[in-house]
């Protein structure tokens, strides 16, 4: 009986000495698991705080930061004009696939409940003109190590959102540079370690400086008169003085002016087979990720300047009305700024050839406030 005493004495204080341990060597085991993760889980709260909160959250890509200084972009007119909060979280290169990891690193029921989500489509993300899907660079920007860390050990989306994630990365992992574990073992292995996961739950939670009672913030629906702001998006627009297409002088010189004078304009659009189509497939995953969402996720998509990119819109036009259909077969609220034929795009909409310019995010932020502001909140 002694002897047995005597054993569980000695592993109680071996417990108490690996945890001493576990708890002073903290920065080193992090360290060993991925160099920047004590930073990096710290970068991880700020999205989730803002989806807990039901701050509204605009995903995009270039259309988020390529003209930084125009009034209306969402982050400058809601935040600095109407006082109300709104985060821009993208830019260029930021899709489909990238948006799901991120909102499955912070899942929980509190972003379930709250969280209003803009997703801004782009159609050159389906084209296959240049990339066909998210790049792994773009990929790694976003999905660091805190936030994959976040992914596989606090978050509490479903398991198969991890695989794809998973996948993803294994399908990619060349195009990492001496990837660390996170990335290097797939996530089936790292779940299977039982041990090492209650570890690293335990390191992570440490480091994980959120805060468990933000404040829901309340929206009150401000009143604007969308043809007077309209107005004024078309004053503070600079004129067009070097071509009839409302494409800004900067970048037709620049851009378009080369491509006519050796005798490549307009452009064509390259579509790669639905069946082929990564965009179409990783849209597919956001829409079905979504589905717990209790406030309706607002998609926005853009547009293609129909005097610009004109061969081969026909098939462009058909694989637009099967994005749209899949959004909608999904109950969640499509906006649609494309346009298949010239006559309805309106001069001006556009800043060049595929961003939005004043008057058209006038257009996107009035969809904004009456999709998530049409109810006053007290």
């Amino acid at each position: 009986m002694n002897k047995f005493f005597v054993n569980i004495y000695a592993f109680f204080i071996a417990l108490v000495v690996v945890i001493s341990l576990l708890y002073i060597s903290k920065n080193q085991i992090l360290n060993y698991y991925a160099i920047p993760l004590q930073d990096s889980l710290q970068k991880t709260t700020s999205l989730q705080d803002d989806l807990e909160s039901g701050k509204i959250i605009v995903f995009g890509s270039s259309e988020l930061v390529i003209y930084p200084d125009l009034k209306f972009l969402p982050q400058n007119y809601f935040n600095k004009d109407l006082k109300l909060p709104l985060r821009a979280q993208g830019n260029e290169g930021q899709q489909d696939f990238v948006i799901m990891s991120q909102l499955a690193a912070c899942d929980n029921e509190k972003v379930r409940q709250n969280a209003r989500v803009v997703v801004l489509l782009s159609p050159s993300w389906f084209s296959g003109s240049s990339d066909n899907g998210l790049t792994m660079p773009k990929f790694l920007e976003y999905m660091y190590p805190g936030m994959m860390n976040k992914l596989y050990f606090q978050s509490e989306s479903d398991d198969k959102y991890k695989i794809f994630v998973s996948d993803y990365i294994k399908n990619n992992i060349a195009y990492i540079k001496n990837p660390n574990f996170i990335y290097e073992y797939a996530y089936d292995i790292i779940k299977d370690d039982y041990l090492n996961d209650e570890i690293k739950k335990i390191i992570i939670q440490n480091f994980d400086n959120k805060d468990p009672d933000s404040e829901l913030v309340k929206y009150q629906n401000p009143i604007l008169d969308y043809d007077n702001l309209k107005i004024e998006a078309a004053k503070n627009t600079l004129p067009v003085t070097n071509n009839i297409y409302g494409i800004n002088d900067e970048y037709f010189t620049n851009i378009i002016q080369p491509e006519i004078d050796k005798g490549n304009f307009p452009f064509g659009i390259t579509l790669p087979s639905l069946a082929q189509n990564e965009e179409y497939h990783d849209l597919l995953i956001l829409l079905d990720f979504l589905k717990d969402y209790k406030i309706q996720p607002l998609f926005v998509m853009q547009d293609l300047h129909p005097y610009v990119f004109v061969n081969n819109r026909e098939e462009m036009n058909k694989l637009m009305l099967t994005v749209k259909s899949k959004v909608e077969e999904h109950g969640y609220k499509y906006f649609d700024r494309w346009t298949y034929k010239k006559e309805d795009y309106k001069i001006g909409t556009l800043t060049d050839i595929v961003h939005p310019g004043e008057l058209g995010w006038v257009d996107i932020n009035q969809k904004i406030i009456e999709h998530f502001m049409t109810k006053e909140e007290k």
